[in-house]
């Protein structure tokens, strides 16, 4: 059973405009109206007719008895032909015949019915409706009334007028044309107006889907031109409302990942409901960027040129953060603190953490000669990276919260970070043995009693990748340098 309506909706066009729905409904009703109506007079008007042609036969008959019923007594031939005569010069009237009493013609002209044997009692009239052949060899209708002619209880002969029912069916078909005329006229400026009418009223929806794509597509400052006193200018104002809002809403995200990674900002704003104290121990990497002397070099500049070297060269360590998958955690002094694997899972955290550490130390060196020929200050980093588990989540207050990692591990790449020297990337033992199979070249390096470590700490120093891993690595420190020098401009 479902299948013939498969079929259908397939026929159907993907799109149909209301206009045309409306048009088409109003179509419809008009040609479904028209039509019963049409059938309603055109009933009315048969029943009409036939009820004329039924009382002009009656009243004929009538007047035809009365005047032949003298000279049927007399047998006045003369008389009675005259009076047939005069009858059948009507144009309605087919034939007429007058019968003595033994319904023998006496006299007759046009077209009488050749069997006349029927019942005529007193005082009633017989219809025949009968057929007649034509000039053009068809079958006229055609319609005879007969009735006795009687004196005294005496039956002086009969009377028979015939009249064309074309006349009736020409009437009809005259009707009809008028009710189609008028329909299709009907037809056509009601689909005018319907669709005039759903333009009109469609106007405003396809406002309301331009803005919806708009919206869709992200933007917006989409508003709508609110003029309609009814229910489509109730929506269009709603959305403007809904769009405002959006609009605040984006602002505000763009404000908030102006303070906390992107990446952060979107976990905690689609779950701002469950936004609370504590958090839970993931599997990640934390990443430490120290600047070398940076003490001894803010006594020298002035606070403002501190403050710009910062942000160059922060914003380069924030790109590269975001090239490999990472983000941003914090910024302590001179220090940049990056996490990888958090808030979003990657099984390749410790890997992304080592490469966003080598581009890093070789996207600081291209600043250097660029700086270098402006005359400005260079400076080197220090990085420490750690792998392992910490705790993720709300750290703070219920009035003051900051969404970070914490942990053994987090505190020891605080430490390698310190013990390393400038353009160096310093790791532990067991994240070598991670980054090892990966393509990472490490070299063991030196031990260190780091603080809050009972024993000394075997660390490795982090030089590059391998050949295998080489190409791709080149492609993503160019495309990253492409990066921060467009927005540089």
């Amino acid at each position: 059973m479902k299948k013939p309506r498969h079929k259908l909706a397939a026929l159907l066009p993907a799109y149909f405009p209301i206009a045309y729905k409306l048009a088409l409904v109003f179509t419809l009703l008009i040609s479904s109206g028209m039509a019963l109506l049409g059938l309603f007079i055109v009933h009315n008007q048969s029943n009409l007719l036939e009820q004329q042609v039924s009382e002009s036969g009656n009243t004929l008959l009538r007047q035809m008895a009365e005047f032949s019923r003298e000279p049927l007594l007399a047998n006045d031939h003369l008389s009675l032909e005259i009076i047939v005569n005069n009858l059948v010069a009507e144009e309605s009237i087919l034939g007429a015949a007058l019968y003595n009493e033994n319904r023998v013609a006496i006299a007759k002209k046009g077209v009488v019915p050749d069997d006349i044997r029927m019942a005529a009692a007193l005082g009633r009239v017989v219809k025949l409706e009968w057929q007649t052949p034509s000039a053009a060899g068809e079958q006229d209708e055609v319609i005879s009334f007969f009735s006795r002619i009687a004196f005294k209880d005496v039956t002086a002969g009969y009377a028979l007028i015939t009249f064309d029912r074309r006349l009736r069916a020409q009437a009809q078909q005259e009707t009809i044309r008028a009710v189609v005329g008028a329909t299709l006229l009907l037809v056509v400026l009601g689909f005018i107006a319907s669709f005039i009418l759903g333009r009109r009223l469609t106007r405003p929806i396809h406002q309301l889907i331009n803005a919806g794509r708009a919206i869709t597509a992200g933007d917006y400052h989409v508003r709508l031109d609110v003029q309609r006193k009814d229910e489509l200018g109730f929506l269009m104002h709603s959305m403007n409302e809904m769009t405002e809002g959006l609009l605040h809403k984006e602002k505000v995200e763009q404000t908030f990942s102006r303070y906390v990674s992107p990446n952060v900002a979107k976990a905690l704003l689609s779950n701002m409901h469950q936004v609370e104290l504590g958090g839970q121990h993931v599997e990640a990497s934390v990443l430490f960027a120290d600047i070398v002397g940076f003490t001894r070099l803010s006594e020298q500049l002035h606070p403002e040129e501190v403050n710009s070297l910062l942000n160059e060269y922060f914003s380069i360590i924030a790109q590269a953060a975001h090239g490999y998958g990472g983000h941003v955690d914090k910024y302590i002094g001179d220090c940049a603190m990056l996490v990888f694997g958090v808030p979003e899972h990657d099984p390749k955290h410790s890997l992304q953490a080592a490469l966003c550490a080598i581009t890093i130390q070789e996207l600081i060196k291209v600043l250097n000669r660029e700086r270098e020929q402006q005359g400005l200050t260079q400076v080197q980093f220090r990085i420490g990276i750690n792998s392992g588990m910490m705790l993720a989540g709300n750290m703070g207050t219920t009035e003051r919260m900051d969404y970070t990692v914490v942990g053994d591990v987090v505190n020891t790449a605080s430490r390698l970070a310190a013990v390393a020297g400038a353009g160096e990337i310093l790791i532990s033992e067991a994240l070598n043995q991670q980054l090892k199979p990966q393509g990472v070249i490490c070299s063991r390096f030196k031990k260190f009693r780091l603080k809050g470590k009972a024993e000394p700490v075997v660390t490795y120093h982090v030089t590059g990748v391998d050949e295998t891993h080489q190409l791709a690595h080149d492609s993503n420190l160019r495309l990253l340098h492409e990066t921060i020098t467009s927005k540089n401009g």
